[in-house]
């Protein structure tokens, strides 16, 4: 009959056949007679509905005569006896004769019988024995099978743990290893039962004995006098001096009294004269239902935000899709009235990573079920694109009882200020709260498991048996594949998910660089199995988006149609959201295009599958960071990759038959050691390369002609391959195509030698100030040792520092940007064109310094460098005298000595006077002096 009852008030149906059967019972004047059997009373069967229909359940059992079958105390400890199978005889003593007459009433008759029964439970002590089955019939227990279950288990404190440590025949199992094994296993049904005050104050009392420092004999004491008060009422047994010092072994009454007057002073426990009986201190006098009525009526009730805490309430896994894909998917559980279902799916907003809400619908205003499902319908229509599937639980009186029991509880525990020095009533209250709370995680794993589920995948649900938790597992699977058909099937736990571990991001980090860095080697470079290793063979190898062609070479490919990786439908999506924008898309747009349904991406993945699909359409894709054209793939693109998405972009680029002959005359024209592969973006990508790569000053300087420094702009500014190629460089160059390529070539090489010009230029400025042809002497010892003597001669620092950096001069264009750098007094990053011309100026006037320091060599001992030069001329024929002035290094001045011996060797062979001779001299002189400047041959400077 149980059962039925169940079914009933699990449907909520109608059991008016009973009161059927109980009318024809009724009229059958005695020749019918209807029994039924049941474990529990009629109305418990009826504590999920209704406060109506129990109601009409409580009509229902009026009809019918209730027979309670409940055993005697003394059929109790029979059962006990016949359980406990020992080898030993029973022994009666006096203490089981005590325990007895005690139980009796002093019945003798009785009680000799009964003595006997309690010999034959040996080792359990008679009290022990007397105790449990009250014990075992109270509201936490479960009559007989209480008992067997402390008899049999391997519990803390049990019977069996007593029996396998204790070795002595004597020892007995005594009512304070009761109460050890009650506090320890059941303490927690106990609090949560009508005993659980009672309870609470023992535990309190004990906990206060323990304070005071009371011994083993003053525990067991109070543990004895609480088991004997606790259940006085149906044992028979009053915790009185002689039963106490029964249950505790006291040696002697000395020894018993010293307890008692110790747990009397200590205020935990008291004497009642009039019953001659002990009982525990009642330390608190809170009324708890008192409170909880109050909290009522103050309008605390259920609160389904507190319900949607519970642990039952967990996500539910898609563990199928998750075995067959890879991707871990699940579905938030969410709880609401039936009157806020629409509004509740209306505003619902997908935490991350979840990929749907199973709602579970409560009736709030007794709604029946036909209604239920209308609105559950009703609701699961306004779930749009979101993957919301709403049901309606037939266990909803119950939910909201147990809510709103547990939000009273805990209004009173947070709100009741007699509380804070009441530990007695606080620790029921938190026992309560405790249980009701297990109790509604219990109800709620039910009630999950009965509900009618509706959604957007009807045809998923139908015929689907979710009375079970594999079952709602099995739905979120077939919604998951519903919803994500094309999710794609890559099993690596440390990124196919949503938040990869920090270990997972910095293998991903060290994959991307080495796809970008190593393309084309062997296993991308790896060696061994580091993470990012396991990651490449999982993701690249595994799928062949990186394999080797049929000449050998390790290339990136796309996947193919056939893919079994359902790769190939995330790669088409990708190629029609770029040929359907003319500004591209950003790896953020392309993330949320492979996010959403149908591929439903994890995060993880994201970067890896984005950066591989680029470099499967490297020929035809131009990417962009922060807005600006990318010509490489490199470490720095990556790390931006994966700190903003958005910052890097993607266009898809596209080449005409007409410009494949540019892009090739410009790929012949670009390539130096290597061949460039003639596609718009490669060449592109290898022009602009190399005009950023430019010199600061090549890239600011106004010095180039306008073809280079139109070039320059159109390379620093270019977003766009096919734009750059086929628009710009036209639009500058002429608009015949067929020349862009001689002139974009000659322009590019004008640019890079533009650097190298100007630093020569610069050296021949200072060589010929020096007076130093590098050329004709076909090396730089004799300028070191010239810097060897000028260098700290007159205190000038900047002389000094020319000096430093003209002793080790090689020639090196290295060699020149330093000197230069010295007299423009900036680094060479940060030059523009009237710096240059401002080192022309300084790099003369510091030439000037060097030679007049030379001169003066001889006052430091460092021998003449330099030697000065002073001649008057005067002649009738020219229309002033002439004194020019000179000044000769060692090497000039070597020059002009051999010079003199050639003269001499003329006027020699010419037999001419000395006067003559002279004379001669004297007039070549004032030719050389009109035009000293213009006489004297420009030197060279040494190719580096």
């Amino acid at each position: 009959m149980g059962k039925f009852l169940e079914h009933a008030a699990l449907e909520q149906s109608d059991i008016h056949v009973f009161q059927e059967l109980a009318e024809i019972s009724s009229r059958s004047n005695g020749k019918l007679l209807l029994v039924g059997i049941l474990h529990q009373a009629f109305d418990e069967y009826a504590q999920r509905l209704s406060r109506e229909s129990r109601d009409e359940w409580l009509k229902i059992q009026g009809r019918y005569l209730d027979l309670p079958v409940n055993l005697a105390a003394d059929e109790q400890i029979d059962l006990i006896a016949r359980a406990v199978e020992t080898s030993r005889e029973p022994e009666m003593d006096d203490d089981m004769r005590f325990v007895a007459a005690v139980m009796r009433g002093g019945r003798e008759s009785d009680s000799e019988r009964l003595a006997m029964k309690l010999a034959a439970c040996w080792p359990l002590h008679p009290l022990t024995a007397s105790l449990l089955g009250p014990i075992s019939r109270r509201r936490f227990g479960q009559s007989q099978r209480s008992i067997f279950g402390f008899l049999t288990s391997a519990e803390p404190y049990g019977f069996q743990e007593f029996l396998a440590a204790t070795e002595t025949e004597a020892g007995r199992f005594k009512p304070a290893q009761l109460w050890d094994y009650l506090r320890a296993n059941l303490e927690s049904a106990i609090l949560a039962s009508p005993d659980g005050h009672r309870w609470s104050t023992a535990v309190d009392a004990i906990e206060r004995c323990e304070v005071r420092g009371g011994s083993r004999d003053h525990l067991a004491a109070i543990k004895t006098i609480a088991l004997l008060d606790l259940f006085k009422d149906r044992s028979g047994l009053q915790p009185t001096s002689d039963v106490i010092k029964l249950g505790i072994g006291a040696k002697s009454d000395k020894h018993w009294k010293q307890i008692a007057d110790d747990l009397l002073k200590w205020s935990v426990v008291v004497f009642r004269k009039h019953s001659g009986a002990f009982a525990i201190y009642a330390g608190s006098d809170f009324d708890i239902e008192s409170a909880l009525d109050d909290a009522r009526s103050r309008g605390i009730g259920t609160d389904f935000k507190r319900l949607e805490e519970q642990p039952a309430l967990r996500p539910v896994l898609a563990k199928r899709h998750y075995e067959e894909k890879g991707a871990l998917r699940w579905f938030e559980v969410g709880i609401a009235p039936l009157e806020e279902a629409e509004e509740r799916v209306r505003t619902y907003e997908p935490a991350p990573g979840s990929a749907g809400l199973f709602l579970i619908l409560v009736s709030t205003n007794e709604e029946n079920k036909a209604a239920a499902k209308r609105i559950a319908r009703a609701a699961a229509e306004e779930a749009g694109d979101r993957l919301v599937v709403v049901g309606w639980t037939r266990d909803s009186y119950r939910l909201r009882e147990l809510t709103a029991d547990l939000a009273a509880l805990e209004h009173v525990r947070g709100h009741r200020a007699e509380l804070e020095g009441d530990a007695v009533a606080r620790r029921e209250i938190d026992a309560r709260i405790a249980r009701l709370t297990a109790d509604l995680d219990d109800q709620l794993r039910d009630a999950i498991n009965r509900v009618d589920w509706h959604g957007p995948a009807n045809d998923q649900i139908e015929n689907l048996d979710t009375s079970s938790p594999p079952g709602l597992s099995l739905l979120a699977s077939k919604l998951a594949d519903w919803r994500f058909p094309y999710t794609p099937r890559l099993h690596n736990e440390l990124i196919n998910r949503t938040r990869p571990s920090s270990n997972a991001i910095a293998a991903t980090r060290q994959l991307l660089h080495a796809m970008v860095e190593s393309r084309g080697k062997e296993r991308l470079g790896f060696e061994g199995f580091p993470p990012e290793a396991g990651l490449f063979f999982s993701l690249l190898v595994s799928t062949k988006l990186y394999s080797a062609d049929e000449t050998g070479v390790q290339s990136f490919s796309p996947p193919s149609a056939d893919d079994a990786h359902c790769l190939h439908p995330m790669w088409e999506a990708a190629d029609a959201a770029l040929q359907g924008s003319e500004t591209g898309i950003s790896f953020a747009e392309l993330y949320n295009l492979w996010r959403a349904p149908p591929f439903g991406v994890r995060d993880g993945l994201l970067p890896v599958l984005a950066l591989s699909y680029v470099l499967t359409r490297v020929a035809r894709t131009s990417l962009y960071l922060d807005g600006v054209f990318r010509p490489q793939l490199d470490t720095f693109f990556v790390d931006r990759l994966l700190q903003d998405a958005g910052a890097v972009r993607a266009r898809d680029v596209e080449i005409t038959t007409q410009h494949v002959a540019v892009v090739s005359d410009l790929a012949m024209r670009l390539g130096r050691d290597e061949t460039i592969a003639p596609t718009a973006l490669e060449v592109a990508r290898i022009l602009v390369g190399r005009v950023r790569s430019l010199p600061g000053w090549t890239q600011r300087s106004g010095m180039p002609s306008s073809n280079a420094i139109a070039l320059r702009q159109l390379g620093l500014k270019s977003h766009d391959p096919n734009k750059l190629l086929f628009e710009d460089l036209p639009s500058k160059f002429g608009t015949d195509l067929a020349a862009v390529p001689s002139a974009t070539a000659e322009a590019l090489a004008e640019l890079e030698a533009a650097y190298p010009e100007m630093l020569r230029d610069l050296a021949q400025t200072l060589f010929k100030e020096l007076r130093y042809d590098p050329i004709k002497d076909q090396e730089y010892s004799l300028l070191h040792q010239r810097c060897e003597t000028v260098r700290g001669l007159s205190g000038n620092f900047r002389l000094d520092a020319l000096a430093t950096r003209l002793g080790v001069f090689a020639g090196e264009l290295a060699d020149i940007e330093g000197v230069a750098s010295l007299a423009a007094n900036k680094p060479a990053r940060d030059w523009v064109d009237r710096d240059i011309d401002a080192a022309k100026i300084e790099l003369a006037a510091l030439a000037q310094q060097f030679l007049r320091a030379e001169g003066f060599a001889h006052l430091k001992g460092r021998g003449d460098r330099q030697t000065s030069l002073a001649v008057y001329i005067s002649d009738p024929s020219y229309p002033a005298p002439a004194s020019p002035f000179v000044e000769l290094s060692g090497q000039e001045r070597d020059r002009a000595s051999a010079l003199a011996e050639q003269i001499q060797e003329l006027i020699d062979k010419s037999a001419v006077s000395p006067a003559i001779a002279i004379g001669a001299i004297a007039q070549l002189g004032l030719s050389l002096a009109g035009d000293l400047e213009e006489a004297e041959e420009q030197p060279k400077v040494a190719a580096a």
